[in-house]
């Protein structure tokens, strides 16, 4: 006989599997006996018996069983007759298997597996957010049958507690952890990975009889209604009514802590070859220590997706965040190796100026230049000169450049490090002729830090940083290996960058070094909604599976180009900044809004906009873009005169009434983020807190989209996105990409975290899947040193006025 049983936090979906599995004909399955926690809880010892009583008499109607019952014997003679009464029990229906289901259990798996050494445990986690509300709900509407004690604290703690133990487990032969989520999503997949670990074959009856064994094991207890519905994704969140932002944000913060505490922790030395890691599938997220040389950079943080973190996707993350370091490492490795006077005076970690400097010396192969000679298009040089007649050229970094005739206006430049594309810009031609020079010098301004990254992850990562080799013979040889390479990026055996027969998504429209140049691995169960987002956008895709095919691993690879997609970086002569009598932007306020409303308690109403936006216009602000912000950002050059950008969450149809006719009178534009799956509908996601209000259609957004309103995701369903899992937060990012871009025609790239709620694995998936900037509530103006994914907003009530806000 073989001994199950099935444990997790209170509300994580405990019942709902328990009468899937009851349902297959090897399996008998009861009402919770809860046998193991009234016999040695200490609390509870007392009404043991009375606990047996109910059980056999009322719950399952065997009242005769407690004939063999002895309350004053010893506690494994309690177990072994209380094992015995469920071996008979499954013996008489010609059962293999009993599954006992309590969730109290979980604290008893010690003692558990000391009086039972075969038995097996499945454990149920359910996201953190569902289930401290479910709970918190039950035990508000059951307060006389869950008992006193339950507040919203009590219920985050029981699942924090539960998520802990049952990962402290995970890596045992004989304990499963299970995803509610994954179950509700793919109920055949899930369920036949739990009869395998139970040792049966998958049945089919499971699904027809579900409802049946849910009647009858929920014993309609009030916090069951709706069990026996059928099993499948509820866009429909408890949350949403049972709990007010403040409480949301309250449990995010208190839950929050888990998720490194749960998470794969390796350490990776970047001198060494980086691999790829492979995680137990219950971990979502990869806390990986990066080592240079035996000294710790820093933590890297990465979803795990299907299990595994690729390597390419890992030295790729490595590089855009520690590149500084490891670049001047190895600067400080070579100074003393080739023994350079000037060289060897600058031992100590350099000013950042003199090392992009240097980093450009190196990278171009010209050591006597100074810093604004790379950004200089007139320096000339005598190098050959060759005559093209298309518009594209492929260089390499590390190659010397020719002067170019053509007759065209423009030519497009697919600029590589390495062997690896970095990105496409656009050069324009003057008489027929472009120089090498003006070539070098816009390839360099229009690529900035990320020719610093791929030099990184191409020529210094997974290698010793000593030796011979120039950083710019370094990046000959791995442009010279990539050449040797078959022309793919994953066929099997090529020694590609992505696992072989990986789907990938090429890249996307974006400038170089933001969002649009990361790796990324992406969930292989998000696929229709990152396949969707990517066809209406027109990105390139390569290997994409029939329909209802899953493959094996999902990614966004940047190095996978359209040539001739929209999607190039234009280049720019850099002109000098001529500012007014108004000064610079150094530090953008971006300002946050919700309603604009006359009669709502939680409006800011028409007559205080209207205050706000003459105050705004006497100091002579004005709307500046998310493009002038990534401009200025990105040339650590401040934005001429007070530039504000202010933005509008939520889509009300009262910002079309009477916010729009305001910044129109004012001259000042906006960016409103959309909660995409409501457009036309309300804010539903505010039903536990505010009045259920109109949001926008779609007649309403075109109208502003072309009087030069701009529009933004705030994620389809308005869901907390540290709580999810990177599978749900995709969703959440490339399926509301999808509905915008579908309805407005044209790219949407910024995102608002519901909540202001995010951290760093869902700042790189909101990137994966299509967007440049994010926003939270984090309250601080915007500097050159925010992450674009992570600019900080100002949030504006009724309450506090700009003045206050230090504008």
């Amino acid at each position: 006989m073989k001994r199950i049983f099935l444990i997790g936090s209170p509300r994580s979906g405990t019942t709902m599997l328990q009468s899937l599995l009851a349902a297959h004909p090897e399996v008998i399955s009861f009402p919770e006996s809860k046998f193991f926690h009234y016999l040695l809880y200490k609390k509870f010892v007392g009404k043991f018996a009375g606990r047996m009583e109910a059980f056999f008499k009322d719950e399952i109607n065997r009242p005769e069983i407690l004939q063999g019952f002895d309350d004053s014997q010893t506690v494994g003679n309690k177990v072994s007759w209380f094992v015995g009464v469920l071996d008979g029990l499954a013996a008489e229906q010609n059962k293999s298997i009993w599954l006992e289901k309590t969730p109290e259990h979980i604290y008893f798996i010690d003692d558990i597996e000391r009086f039972l050494p075969d038995a097996k445990f499945i454990h149920i986690l359910r996201n953190g957010m569902d289930t401290i509300a479910s709970l918190h709900e039950a035990t508000r509407s059951s307060h006389d049958l869950w008992g006193p004690g339950w507040d919203l604290n009590h219920c985050i703690h029981r699942w924090k507690e539960a998520t802990l133990i049952s990962h402290k487990y995970a890596k045992k032969s004989n304990h499963i952890l299970v995803k509610y989520e994954e179950i509700l999503d793919n109920k055949v997949k899930k369920l036949a990975e739990i009869c395998h670990f139970m040792e049966i074959e998958y049945d089919e009856r499971m699904l027809d009889f579900y409802q049946e064994k849910a009647a009858r094991l929920s014993l309609n207890l009030p916090w069951h209604q709706g069990i026996e519905r059928e099993v499948k994704t509820n866009n429909v969140h408890k949350y949403h009514k049972v709990l007010k932002s403040q409480e949301i944000r309250y449990i995010l913060d208190k839950i929050k802590p888990i998720k490194g505490e749960i998470a794969w922790k390796v350490a990776v030395e970047v001198s060494e070859p980086i691999s790829d890691i492979y995680a137990l599938p219950i971990c979502d997220r990869l806390c990986c220590t990066i080592k240079l040389e035996g000294i710790k950079l820093g933590i890297v943080e990465l979803p795990v997706c299907d299990g595994m973190v690729g390597g390419s996707v890992l030295a790729d993350a490595v590089a855009a965040q520690f590149a500084w370091q490891i670049i001047d490492r190895f600067f400080q490795r070579n100074r003393c190796e080739k023994g350079n006077k000037l060289w060897e005076t600058l031992l100590e970690p350099l000013h950042p100026k003199h090392d992009w400097a240097l980093f450009l010396q190196e990278l171009w192969g010209r050591p006597h230049w100074h810093l604004e000679d790379f950004y200089n298009p007139e320096i000339a040089e005598k190098v050959p000169t060759i005559t093209i007649e298309k518009d594209l050229i492929v260089l390499e970094i590390s190659e010397e450049f020719a002067n170019i005739k053509v007759e065209l206006s423009e030519i497009d430049v697919l600029v590589n490090v390495g062997g690896v594309a970095v990105g496409i810009v656009t050069v324009a031609v003057e008489n027929n002729f472009v120089s090498a020079q003006k070539l070098r010098s816009t390839i360099t301004r229009n690529s900035g830090f990320e020719l610093c990254v791929a030099t990184v992850r191409e020529a210094l990562l997974g290698k010793p940083l000593n030796g011979k080799q120039s950083l710019r013979s370094r990046l000959a040889s791995a442009a010279q290996q990539r050449s040797d390479l078959p022309d793919s990026l994953n066929a099997p055996g090529a020694g590609g960058i992505y696992p072989p027969n990986a789907v990938m998504f090429g890249r996307r429209s974006g400038a170089i070094g933001t969002s649009v140049s990361r790796r990324a691995a992406l969930p292989a169960s998000a696929l229709p909604q990152i396949e969707s987002a990517a066809a209406i956008a027109g990105e390139p895709t390569m290997q994409i599976p029939p329909k209802n095919e899953f493959p094996k691993q999902v990614f966004y690879a940047p190095e996978i180009i359209g040539l001739k997609s929209p999607y190039r970086e234009v280049s720019h002569s850099v002109k000098p900044q001529v500012f007014g009598n108004h000064g610079v932007t150094h530090r953008l306020p971006i300002l946050a809004y919700r309603r604009i409303c006359p009669n709502s308690l939680d409006a800011v109403t028409p007559q205080v906009l209207e205050q706000q936006l003459q105050y705004l216009k006497d100091r002579g602000y004005y709307s500046a873009s998310w493009e002038n912000w990534l401009t200025a950002k990105r040339d650590k050059t401040p934005l001429p005169g007070k530039a504000v950008l202010m933005t509008f969450d939520g889509g009300y149809l009262d910002f079309f009434q009477y916010a729009w006719p305001l910044l129109k009178r004012f001259h000042f534009t906006a960016t409103v983020f959309l909660v995409a799956e409501s457009i036309g509908k309300t804010n539903s996601w505010e039903k536990a807190e505010f009045e259920e209000v109109q949001l926008m259609g779609w007649p309403e957004i075109l109208q502003l989209r072309d009087a030069g309103i701009e529009f933004g995701s705030m994620s389809a369903t308005h869901q907390p996105l540290t709580a999810l899992s990177p599978t749900e937060i995709v969703r959440e990012g490339a399926k509301s990409r999808a509905i915008l871009e579908g309805g407005l025609e044209k790219s949407v790239k910024c995102f608002a975290y519901p909540y202001g709620d995010f951290d760093p694995i869902v700042g790189h998936l909101i990137g994966a899947s299509g967007y440049t900037f994010g926003v939270s509530y984090r309250s601080s103006f915007s500097s050159f040193d925010d992450a674009l994914l992570s600019l900080p907003r100002i949030q504006v009530t009724a309450e506090n006025f700009l003045w206050q806000l230090g504008l």
